[in-house]
């Protein structure tokens, strides 16, 4: 288990929100959450991410796990160019092939200090297992996919739309592979060919994928359980949209 809620209780003055809500999320567990416009959705994302504080119940995440969470609001920095932007994932890495090239310097001038080659390959060792020569592929391959292909790198954040902000702090989500993924509406903004991209994409995603989405078909290819968020009350169904309707409508006829 990455994270959990345990009977988590949210009022917004005297409404209640969330009544004794758990969740239990694992390590690849593809979740599709559902609800009416104004069931707590959104509440319950902001809980699970730690950004929203909550009545009773407990909130748990395992050490080590990043949650990254797609908002309306971005959170890019709109001075920025779409390129450094998305470099800024990997500050470690480039800290590290810095160092390197210092090194590389040094062991020049002092060819006979067994410390420094010493020190380099354990730089290079970190730098390799980082994917360091990789950053430029990762960030091609993710802004291409995502509709940025014919965008200048060098653009700045600011000229962009509401829209190709919203994509590109997703790009920015997927090149820092959270453990567990908070997608709320992520097939907003986009066209088909991107959409289709990104299905794919998500298809082989290492971690966790919790997604909020109208889209049903979307969900279909993606989630393997749903959690329906009604009347205050969070119910976990087994498999994909359509294997949730059939449940749902059993369990009504009952």
């Amino acid at each position: 288990m990455i994270a959990s809620l345990e009977q988590i209780t949210k009022y917004y003055g005297a409404e209640l929100i969330l009544d004794h809500v758990s969740l239990k999320i694992e390590d690849q567990d593809r979740i599709g959450l559902i609800g009416v416009n104004g069931a707590g959705k959104s509440t319950l994302l902001n809980i699970l991410s730690g950004d929203l504080e909550f009545e009773s119940g407990e909130r748990a995440i395992t050490s080590g796990v990043r949650i990254g969470f797609l908002r309306q609001n971005s959170g890019l920095d709109r001075s920025s160019t779409i390129l450094a932007e998305m470099r800024s994932v990997f500050a470690p890495l480039y800290e590290i092939e810095r160092q390197m090239e210092a090194m590389r310097i040094r062991m020049r001038q002092f060819p006979d200090d067994h410390t420094l080659l010493e020190e380099y390959n354990r730089l290079h060792t970190e730098f390799e297992a980082g994917d360091g020569y990789l950053i430029d592929v990762k960030i091609n391959t993710i802004l291409n996919g995502m509709g940025f292909a014919g965008r200048d790198r060098e653009t700045l954040i600011s000229a962009l739309s509401g829209g190709e902000k919203t994509r590109l702090a997703l790009c920015k989500l997927l090149l820092e592979e959270p453990e567990l993924l908070i997608l709320d509406e992520p097939t907003n903004h986009l066209d088909f060919k991107t959409l289709i991209w990104l299905e794919d994409y998500l298809k082989g995603y290492k971690g966790a994928l919790l997604i909020v989405s109208h889209d049903r078909y979307f969900l279909d290819s993606l989630v393997t359980s749903v959690c329906e968020l009604d009347r205050t009350r969070l119910t976990r169904y087994p498999g994909n949209y359509t294997k949730f309707t059939q449940l749902r409508e059993e369990a009504y006829a009952r």
